[in-house]
């Protein structure tokens, strides 16, 4: 019988006899997300950086196991895998497997952690999880329940949760209460440096004996106001891991809504906070993880609000540009933008939206591709609050293209066409019938302006196709019109026998698109080797080039589209 998953976690990471004063697994996250990049790097490579330090500190009194996720298979809620044994940390073997792990998959985290703990419990000792995490879970489970239905299993387990780069409030409740419900802390880390000293506080908290009580001091400097930063004088003692965080009165300890860490080790010193975004009354608090109190200092916070107005035309036309004016909050964070009319807080549409450039952003914008009612707003923190918001009325573009209602495979072709101006669309061919998204590669250009006149290569193809007008590459196609590609017509005009390495001239008719040549192959060939060629020009009849250095059978093609479409056998003789 195939032994189930559980099993071989349990044996791998129950394998040895164990008389460590703690055991810890580290759960991490290696599915697919984790190629997400911040400042430039990718969260795994951030990720195998701080376990590296983690592992660098390690207490050798304590046991450490490796589970990780998601790195062997894509869709597959069981890639669950117990990498390192639960033992004596050997950590040139354990940074090995966490630098081998390559993001792919689902998210299991909460199946992950089931796991580890059940295996841990096969131990008898009390154990504890790490779990980095970068998003929500992905595979139909709770982790909020299943926190729970273990804290009452009668497994001695506490899951520490660390929220990497998890901008979403729901997800981070999701991951919180995780830890919360097996009587862990979770930590919340945005970046490399921040992500170092939530491991450090979670495996502190984990092997670490609890810290005394203490006490911290809270100053705020200046008045607050929504989205903007506020200096806070502090004093306690500055554990690693410990910050501020300004969060709602009435919410729990561990609960937060923005935040900043606390320099380790100084005991006093000023950081800044940026504000919530929503006026109101607030908590100051400053938190050390580690501590059974949580939270040492707590001061009520007054958040005021801000003003904020947009400046904009009632109606614009799809697939134009428009030039508006936009007052409010400065933070890399806000956007302003379109969405369409009575769309819920945390909705956009890509590509049509621009970030503040100052108190008084002057800004250009995209107008959407389809016609309809929308807004545009100014949202503060990516989706946390609308600050100001106008509707504005999308008409559709008023667009035409027009050409040659037949043409040859492969020829240039001329068209006409009127509507919006950008950078992302496009004119051209497209097969009949086909999605906005279809194009022919080559057969395409871009807008001169709202009248154009491009030339472009036909298919080399034969068969139905459409001359197209679209805005945003695919978003709409804007016009129309059929057009039926014909077999090319080719004839070459060459002698029966040509003297080796010899300048010759060669008559054609055929078409005359991009990319086309005419030359000799060996006979039979497809073209992809070739002796002697020349391009297919735009006008005349005639092309000129060399004839191969060596004697034989060879032939001379019409090569378009990637294919040697027409051929004549020529013989070369040597020379005098």
């Amino acid at each position: 019988m195939r032994p189930s998953r559980l099993m071989l976690l349990s044996s791998l990471l129950a394998c040895c006899p164990v008389t460590a004063s703690e055991n810890v697994a580290i759960v991490l996250d290696a599915s697919g997300s984790m190629w997400g990049q911040i400042a430039g790097r990718a969260k795994i490579e951030i990720a195998r950086e701080a376990v590296g330090g983690i592992v660098a500190d390690w207490n050798p009194d304590d046991h450490i196991a490796l589970v990780a996720y998601g790195h062997n298979r894509k869709g597959d809620c069981a890639d669950i895998q117990a990498l390192i044994p639960l033992g004596p940390l050997d950590a040139d073997r354990f940074m090995a497997q966490v630098r081998a792990l390559h993001p792919k998959g689902m998210t299991p985290l909460s199946q992950a952690v089931i796991d580890a703990a059940q295996a841990l419990k096969s131990s008898e000792q009390k154990a504890t999880v790490v779990l980095i995490s970068d998003g929500e879970e992905t595979c139909h489970l709770d982790p909020c329940a299943v926190g729970a239905e273990l804290e009452t299993s009668g497994v001695d387990f506490t899951a520490h949760v660390i929220g990497f780069d998890v901008q979403n409030p729901a997800h981070q409740a999701q991951l919180r209460c995780l830890a919360e419900n097996t009587g862990g802390r979770y930590f919340n880390a945005r970046d490399a440096h921040e992500l170092g000293a939530a491991m450090q506080g979670a495996v502190s908290a984990s092997t670490a004996p609890a810290p005394l009580p203490a006490s911290a001091t809270l100053v705020p400097q200046g008045t607050a106001h929504i989205v903007q930063p506020l200096a806070i004088d502090w004093s306690g003692p500055a554990d690693k891991g410990d910050f501020i965080t300004v969060t709602s009165p009435e919410a729990p300890d561990g609960h937060y809504l923005t935040y900043a860490y606390v320099p380790e080790g100084e005991g006093n010193g000023r950081v800044s906070v940026d504000m919530p975004a929503s006026a109101g009354q607030y908590e100051l608090r400053y938190v050390s993880p580690r501590r059974e109190k949580s939270v040492l200092a707590r001061l009520p916070l007054i958040v005021g609000d801000a003003q904020a107005r947009i400046e904009a035309p009632a109606t614009a036309s799809a697939g134009s540009e428009i030039d508006i004016v936009a007052e409010g909050p400065v933070a890399s964070g806000h956007w302003i933008g379109f969405v369409h009319a009575g769309a819920d807080t945390g909705a956009y549409i890509g590509n049509h939206y621009a970030r503040p450039v100052g108190s008084r952003s002057e800004l250009r914008l995209r107008v959407p591709a389809e016609a309809g009612d929308y807004e545009l707003r100014y949202v503060l923190n990516e989706s946390e609050r609308v600050i100001a918001s106008r509707p504005i009325t999308v008409i559709a573009a008023e667009a035409a293209v027009s050409g040659p209602v037949e043409v040859m495979a492969g020829d240039r072709v001329t068209i006409q066409a009127q509507g919006p101006s950008g950078s992302s669309h496009w004119i051209g061919f497209a097969p009949a019938g086909s999605d906005p998204g279809a194009y022919v590669g080559g057969g395409y250009g871009r807008p001169q302006g709202p009248n154009s006149t491009l030339t472009v290569t036909a298919p080399a193809e034969p068969g139905d196709y459409e001359y197209r007008y679209v805005l945003f590459e695919s978003d709409r196609i804007a016009a129309s019109q059929p057009v039926k590609v014909t077999p090319a017509r080719i004839a070459l005009k060459a002698e029966a026998t040509y003297p080796a390495a010899t300048h010759i001239q060669v008559g054609f008719s055929g078409p005359r698109g991009n990319g086309h040549w005419i030359g000799f192959v060996p006979a039979g060939g497809d073209g992809s080797e070739y002796h002697g060629w020349s391009y297919v020009p735009e006008s005349g009849d005639t092309v000129s080039f060399h004839t191969p250095e060596t004697p034989g059978d060879w032939d001379l093609v019409f090569h378009l589209g990637g294919e040697v479409v027409a051929r004549t056998r020529v013989r070369i003789v040597a020379g005098p």
